[in-house]
């Protein structure tokens, strides 16, 4: 019975984990660049089951020594890992300059933040009072060469990631991308994190004027928040009966 306890609890752990997936996507639905995340359950090894004294079908006598084979059992599921969705979200037209969007899926800006160099795809650009160039967090967003960008008029950006002011060329956006986007640590919001070597882009192919929106389906969360709820219930209802049991059995126990 307390395997069934083990059981049921590991899957309500599992469930809150999943909820907790959810609800940080749910949070995002509105931030630039932002991606998706997912849970992957892993199951723990499973029982095999056998019955002894099976009786021989010609004489009818027990052969203990020949088992047999009813099925395996599971033993419970755990939180085997996040992965990320990694598809590139709608582009939102904005018609501000300093928003701008990678249309490559594969690729970053470089951003410095106070814990030293991240990467993200929220394109929500600002120019702080001192002219430098920035995210909308505040992190500067640096050059090819892993300078400030500062700029004292109007700023524009092309396709390929060259910086003007008021015209004039002045710096080129750092954009990167990497071998294995799986191994990239999530920060919170878009912010990103690497021991990776970053690969520079040739052509960034970046949309000034546009924003990427977060890949989120609020409809579709919401439909896994639902689920995760009523599994978390049935779960808990195992629990319950559980215990139930393991009372009348003890209290039997103890009659005898």
């Amino acid at each position: 019975m307390l395997k069934g306890i083990y059981t049921a609890g590991s899957g309500m752990m599992l469930q809150m984990a999943r909820q907790d997936v959810v609800a940080n996507n749910l949070a995002n639905v509105n931030t630039a660049g932002y991606k998706r995340s997912s849970t992957v359950a892993s199951a723990f090894p499973s029982m095999l089951l056998s019955r002894l004294g099976e009786l021989d079908t010609q004489t009818g006598i027990p052969q203990p020594q020949k088992p047999a084979v009813i099925g395996s059992l599971g033993t419970g599921a755990c939180l085997g890992g996040i992965i990320t969705d990694h598809s590139i979200g709608n582009l939102k037209l904005t018609h501000n300059a300093t928003d701008i969007a990678l249309s490559t899926p594969d690729s970053y800006l470089v951003v410095e933040t106070p814990e030293g160099i991240r990467y993200t795809r929220g394109g929500c650009l600002k120019i702080d009072g001192d002219g430098l160039l920035t995210t909308n967090q505040g992190y500067a967003v640096l050059d090819e060469y892993y300078d400030y960008i500062y700029l004292e008029g109007e700023f524009a950006v092309d396709r390929d990631g060259y910086v003007t002011d008021n015209g004039e060329e002045i710096a080129r956006l750092q954009v990167v991308s990497f071998d294995n986007q799986d191994q990239l640590e999530r920060l919170g919001g878009s912010l990103l994190n690497t021991d990776q070597e970053p690969l520079l882009v040739e052509n960034p192919e970046i949309l000034s004027g546009y924003l990427e929106e977060s890949n989120v389906v609020a409809v579709q969360e919401m439909v896994t928040l639902i689920n995760v709820v009523r599994s978390y219930e049935a779960l808990q209802k195992v629990i319950q009966s559980e215990d139930e049991a393991t009372q009348t059995l003890l209290e039997e126990v103890g009659r005898v």
